[in-house]
């Protein structure tokens, strides 16, 4: 209960944060003349039309990518498995880029479908390639086919941006970098109700994760459809990562880093540290971000330059520690 408490106090902090802090400083006292009404029309603007949908999208945006995180280490028992590293994100973000950089016109509805496609694509692939007939996932090919398809879509979408227009190159490599875009109204009611139903589909079955653990033969005593539930839970996972990548750009090392802080954290894997871990994302990718746009006098650094400051280090410990 008191890591719970602990854990909102820190979100509500950082949400505080981030809709003061940024070109334009809002102080407390403006936050209170905005929210009674009676601030200018230019303050009004700028929380209700930037920070405030920014500071939603980046919660909402790292939940998804932590609960993906954590269906993806439980179902293969691999503690290095994360959307970035598989290749979903980058498998939804190649397609989200090509829309982006030749129908710029186009609807965002779209956006989210496309990532769905591009993300379960790379996660069938990776996948397949890895599954050895009559036994588990192999890690070794886990990694290594999540390596191979992650540089190829990456191939893939720079050479989408070398073909874009100028006009939309400065946009498609912020994207890249994992800056927060979806700054909008419409992103927001579009993510959220994704990662609510996904979420909880996937919280109903996170007692299943330590089960597939146990091998194919004692699992399937318990009673388990162990390739059902395995599709099933790689299929929501993969969803989530490539509606969050829609909207809140590349964000690498999310879904590595909120799992292993949250069973860390509560010392065990349940539906309590599946939850936390959404937290713990959305705490991440929020915090980066502010602190993105406080790194230089003039201007922000994306997001997913931060975040990868710190995960990059952190993935390199993991693979090393787990030999």
């Amino acid at each position: 209960m008191k890591k719970s408490l602990l854990l909102t106090g820190a979100l509500l902090i950082v949400v505080l944060l981030s809709v003061m802090y940024g070109t334009t400083f809002l102080s407390l006292g403006d936050l209170q003349q905005i929210l009674l009404g009676k601030a200018s029309a230019s303050q009004s603007l700028i929380f209700w039309n930037f920070r405030l949908p920014r500071t939603l999208i980046a919660l909402i945006g790292g939940c998804g990518l932590a609960y993906s995180g954590f269906l993806l280490q439980g179902t293969t028992r691999n503690d290095l498995a994360d959307g970035s590293i598989l290749g979903i994100n980058s498998g939804a973000g190649f397609l989200v880029l090509l829309y982006l950089g030749f129908f710029a016109q186009g609807s965002v509805l779209v956006l989210p479908i496309l990532a769905i496609f591009g993300g379960i694509l790379a996660a069938v692939i990776v996948f397949g390639l890895a599954f050895q007939q009559k036994q588990r996932l192999s890690m070794e090919k886990l990694l290594l086919a999540g390596i191979a398809v992650n540089a190829g879509f990456s191939a893939l979408t720079l050479l989408v941006t070398i073909r874009i227009s100028k006009d939309s190159y400065s946009f498609v490599t912020s994207w890249l970098a994992g800056s927060i875009w979806g700054t909008s109204w419409t992103s927001v009611s579009l993510l959220f109700p994704l990662i609510a139903c996904f979420g909880l589909l996937a919280y109903r079955r996170v007692p299943l994760l330590p089960l597939l653990g146990l091998g194919e033969e004692r699992a399937i005593s318990l009673g388990i459809r162990i390739t059902h539930e395995r599709m099933l839970l790689l299929g929501l996972a993969a969803t989530m990562a490539a509606s969050c990548v829609a909207f809140t750009g590349n964000l690498g090392f999310i879904g590595l880093l909120a799992p292993h802080i949250s069973k860390a954290w509560l010392k065990k894997e349940s539906r309590q540290s599946f939850l936390v871990s959404g937290g713990i994302g959305s705490l991440l990718v929020l915090g980066a971000d502010i602190l993105g746009r406080l790194l230089l006098p003039s201007g922000e650094v994306p997001a997913g330059i931060v975040i990868a400051i710190i995960g990059a280090p952190y993935f390199l410990y993991l693979l090393i520690k787990a030999k």
